[in-house]
């Protein structure tokens, strides 16, 4: 029987060629530009998409060239799941529409199948055994939680789908496995047989459909009826590919039909018929097919139609200037076992490669916002050529938001066709941080964030909550440490603990106007969140959706107006979430999960205010579609083309046995969409050498562009480089001035008269640190919580040995004094052991650290007759200006010997400073101690001659590592050289010209400060600073 069987090449418009070849009567026989309007209207055209049928239409009402026409009926394919209403079908297979049942909700079976999962991770508990019947000692982890098991569950319904699509019997998965294979996939394989046969019985037991079973029932419909003699009507297949065998065996029914046509798009006539032989055919005893090719799904439906390559009759001018690259093109993605035939196309067709990449450009960026960039730049430049188009081509959507975003800094508008993600949007971002609450409630963080997000009202206006928000903040979540109690009576204590005289500052300022609308807030908060708080450790789904709606409404409640996009979209998933059937439990991380997955799914159209002459497409899309120039972003290896995977259930071997298409076709078929958008005059490729910061590889498809064309592609490059060049600049200043690290120089008015001791070490390493603290009055935020840090743990050190000393300051230790010394560190650190991961990971090593100090406690005591622990003193000298200074310290234990000599001791949970850094004056804390011990400035303990100086490790060895200076010196040398070098450093920054530089001895500086950000140190250090 004739086969009516049409291609249109790369590089012709491909819908203006089929509507003119349509009226000048090639196409269908008696269909022209003459047809009577009735007629005109019979005929039914097949488009892959419905993006495709509106372009088709707004050609033909183009083309047809008349007042008022009634075009044909022009139905969209799309996937089999695209198919979902009578309208779509023909007048026969309407009739028997309502005969199909419903389709199943794609959440609703989703969270079916799951349930099928968890009962079979439950049944596979202790059932894999060892021969000899002992337990293999390896649990085997099969989706032990429901949100695991939910996405296991969308891998099982798109292999259900795919069996369905492929015509695969249920059954023949009970033979797929083999012995060689690991145990894994024999119990897959069990539980597939399972699955597989019980899930038709229970769709059947709801009276409902999988969506693609009943769409490819409705396309069977079509199928018989366009097969039947009575059909006489034309009928069109216009740009599909026949990737599944359903719509393979609709576009044979059309061709086969005497006023039926199949319009293929971009079927290779220009490959060789030894390349063509190895396309999706394994070659030779070693050959693979070649299911990554261009064609393989052509020539897999060319199969299916019963037609040869040579038959396909080709529509429009085969001579066009783009007919060089469209040959380029087919040889540079020909088969790999025939690459050896590219040096005599090479010879034969070289001249003609310049021409045939006219127009091509290739963009590599550094990342893949500067690649998103020069994409814009290129969509803007088209723009200024009248009525030229450009249309964006990629499957990242991420690439075309960043796209998007770029177009915007020139004020262009661009929609992307795939939408948004609702987890991009407003509620939706509110929606995902309420589900990440825990089962132990909101931590001050989760309420900090909460409190900032621009949806949250709580029944006041947005602008209350922003005056706010900094003293709620810094008054009561940066306070009071995490408990588990409300926040409104977080807020009570903090405003006790703001009355404290070392409170925060910000904290002190808050008046009692302020602290009752603060109070009002949390109580807001606390009321908002109580549904999610009542709910107990796990759930049921529709219990936490429901307590996360009610929640969300209250957040969200107002009377003013918010961002309501997505508000509809929510809803929706809330009502589908709350399937009456699901039995699954979820406590609150795994529900935040499952939520996380379906709004990044769930997809957000706007309001249509694309740029009349700029698309932005993905690739199935695209098809059918034309622009005069088209760029094709992501061109990297597993993005495009994307990453072959054989899914989780089966293994490629199994998929083999099964007679399912390979992985790879998804790769052939981005293959044939990047083949086929090569056809446009101009062509911009691009690719980012990193993504997330981790290095990439060049798509292939670039790969053999690039080695076939050879010296031939530097101009591509070049095009691609100057366009990178222009985006580079276009953020980059004429001139960068490098920060200059920060030299304040305050009126010495304003100038500390009064230091401690720890401060003065500061002033040495960081007087900036010194200047921001004392001068400027800025005082470091606390974390969230009031989450206790080395610091907390370091005080609480010094009080529990400061307390154990005290209790017995002289004499040998008791016989208990392992379990006094104990007890009072448990009594100390109560806070902290409230914390499991403190109690784990810190307790034991500061238990083993405080053991350690009892050594060093039994040793010091053969020598010292006293010993004085936390002793306060202040030395008050002058200064060259007349000033008084007063210099103060909080010694942590000074020891007296029976000759009446003094030793000063300081504790340390950290390292402690080298000898060098005290030999030259960085860390001069126990030198300046002493010093002031022999001025008498410690009262309790009097004038005294000091012999030495250690610090004593709370950690490790517990030893003291003794201050010993250079050459044989003795100590007290080393304390006066100090205590000259203090007032000399003193009387230096009384002088007005004496700055405050930012940590000037880089190599002394220590960690990271406080006020480090304030500085710009990373930004001037960076520049390599300057010299101070």
């Amino acid at each position: 029987m004739a086969r009516h069987v049409f291609t249109i090449a790369p590089g012709a418009p491909f819908l203006a060629t089929f509507v003119a070849a349509l009226l000048e009567g090639k196409i269908v026989e008696g269909v022209s530009s003459t047809i009577a309007p009735l007629d005109l209207a019979r005929i039914s055209i097949f488009t892959p998409t419905r993006r495709a049928a509106r372009a088709l239409a707004v050609e033909l009402a183009l083309k047809l060239d008349r007042p008022a026409a009634l075009l044909p009926r022009i139905l969209p394919l799309g996937a089999l799941d695209e198919i979902e209403s009578a309208a779509l079908l023909s007048f026969e297979a309407e009739a028997s529409f309502d005969a199909f049942a419903p389709t199943i909700d794609e959440i609703d079976r989703r969270l079916t199948l799951a349930e099928f999962i968890l009962a079979w991770a439950r049944a596979l508990k202790g059932a894999v055994v060892s021969p000899d019947g002992a337990g293999l000692g390896e649990a085997v982890l099969i989706a032990p939680t429901a949100v695991n098991a939910c996405a296991l569950a969308k891998e099982l319904g798109a292999l259900i789908d795919e069996f369905v699509i492929e015509d695969v019997e249920t059954e023949s998965v009970l033979g797929c496995v083999d012995e060689s294979f690991d145990r894994y996939w024999a119990i897959t394989r069990d539980f597939l047989g399972i699955a597989l046969r019980q899930w038709p019985a229970l769709l059947e037991e709801r009276g409902a459909a999988d969506r693609t079973a009943r769409a490819k029932a409705l396309l069977e419909t079509q199928i018989r009826a366009i097969s039947a003699g009575s059909w006489t009507e034309p009928v069109i297949a216009l740009g599909s590919t026949g990737s599944n065998p359903t719509t393979a065996r609709l576009l044979a029914a059309i061709a086969q039909k005497p006023r039926g046509a199949a319009v293929l798009p971009g079927l290779d006539q220009d490959i060789d018929d030894e390349g063509w032989r190895h396309i999706g055919d394994a070659i030779g005893e070693r050959g693979e097919p070649a299911f990554t090719h261009p064609q393989s799904m052509l020539k897999r439906l060319l199969r299916q139609l019963g037609v040869e390559r040579a038959e396909v009759k080709p529509l429009g001018d085969a001579r066009t200037p783009l007919a060089a690259r469209r040959r380029f093109v087919s040889q540079a993605l020909r088969p790999a076992d025939t690459t050896q035939m590219w040096r005599g196309f090479r010879e034969a067709l070289g001249a003609e490669f310049p021409a045939a990449l006219e127009g091509v450009s290739l963009v590599e960026a550094p990342d893949e916002n500067l690649e998103a960039l020069a994409l814009a730049l290129f969509m803007r430049e088209a723009l200024e050529t009248k009525e030229r188009t450009a249309a964006l081509i990629t499957p990242d959507r991420q690439a075309a938001r960043r796209v998007c975003a770029e177009l915007a800094r020139f004020g262009i508008e661009v929609d992307d066709s795939g939408g948004a993600p609702l987890a991009s949007t407003p509620l939706g971002s509110l929606a995902r941080r309420l589900a990440a609450m825990t089962e132990d409630g909101a931590s001050c963080l989760d309420a900090a964030a909460l409190l900032s997000h621009s949806q949250t009202r709580l029944g006041l206006a947005r602008s209350e909550i922003e005056a706010l928000l900094p003293f709620a903040e810094a008054a009561v979540l940066r306070v009071v440490p995490e408990s588990g109690e409300t926040f409104a009576a977080r807020a009570a204590r903090a405003r006790d603990m703001a009355q404290a005289p070392g409170a925060h500052p910000m904290a002190q300022r808050v008046n009692d106007v302020q602290w009752k609308a603060i109070e009002d807030l949390f109580a807001r908060l606390d009321d908002a969140l109580a549904p999610l708080a009542a709910l107990p450790r796990k759930s049921k789904l529709a219990a936490r959706v429901e307590a996360l709606a009610r929640a969300l409404e209250a957040v969200t409640v107002s009377n003013e107006a918010g961002d309501l996009g997505g508000a509809e979209e929510l809803l929706e998933l809330f009502d589908r979430l709350r399937s009456p059937g699901a039995s699954l439990e979820f406590d609150a991380t795994g529900f935040a999960a499952l939520l996380d997955a379906l709004l990044f799914e769930a997809t957000v159209r706007g309001p249509r205010r694309a740029h009349p002459r700029l698309k932005i497409l993905g690739p199935l899309e695209a098809r059918l579609m034309e622009a005069d120039l088209v760029l094709l972003a992501g061109l990297d290896e597993g993005v495009w083309p994307p990453q072959a995977e054989t899914g989780a259930f089966l293994n490629r071997a199994m998929r083999e046995a099964l007679g399912l298409t390979p992985p790879e076709r998804r790769i052939g078929q981005s293959a044939h969409d990047f083949e086929m958008a090569l056809g446009a005059p101009c062509v911009v490729l691009s690719r980012a050498l990193k993504r997330d910061g981790s290095p990439t590889v060049a798509s292939r498809f670039l790969t053999r562009l690039e080695a076939l064309a050879g010296d031939d592609f530097a101009p591509c490059k070049a095009r691609g480089e100057a366009m990178l060049a222009i985006a580079k600049a276009l953020d980059r200043p004429d001139a960068i001035e490098p920060c200059k690290r920060p030299e304040p120089r305050p009126p010495v008015a304003l100038r500390p008269t009064q230091l401690s001791v720890t401060r003065i070490e500061r002033l040495r390493r960081d007087p900036y640190s010194l200047y921001a603290e004392r001068i400027l009055k800025l005082t470091p935020l606390d974390p969230f919580g009031g989450q206790r840090g080395a610091r907390e743990i370091g005080t609480a050190v010094h009080e529990t040995l400061a307390s154990f000393v005290q209790a017995q300051p002289t004499g040998p230790l008791s016989a208990d004094a392992d379990e006094r010394l104990l007890a009072l560190a448990q009594e100390k650190f109560a806070p902290f052991l409230t914390d499991p991961d403190f109690k784990t990971f810190r307790w034991p090593r500061l238990v083993e650290g405080l053991r350690q100090m009892l050594r060093f406690e039994r040793s010091r005591r053969e020598a010292a007759t006293k010993i004085y622990v936390e002793e306060r003193g202040e030395w008050r000298f002058p200064l060259f200006d007349g000033t008084e200074f007063r210099l103060t310290a909080v010694a942590d234990r000074i020891e007296i010997d029976a000759k009446g000599a003094a030793f000063v001791f300081d504790y340390k949970t950290g390292e402690p400073p080298s000898d060098k850094q005290v030999h030259v004056g960085f860390a001069p804390q126990l030198t300046l101690e002493a010093a002031m011990l022999e001025a008498g400035a410690f009262e309790g303990v009097g004038r005294r001659e000091v012999e030495g100086a250690a610090y004593v490790r709370v950690r490790g060895d517990g030893d003291a590592r003794w201050i010993k200076p250079k050459n044989g010196a003795r100590f007290r040398e080393l304390v006066i050289e100090h205590r000259i070098q203090l007032k000399t450093l003193l009387e230096q920054f009384r002088d007005p010209s004496r700055s405050y530089p930012s940590r000037p001895f880089v190599a002394f500086a220590g960690r990271d400060g406080d006020y480090d950000h304030l500085a710009r140190v990373k930004e001037w250090s960076r520049e390599g600073g300057d010299e101070t």
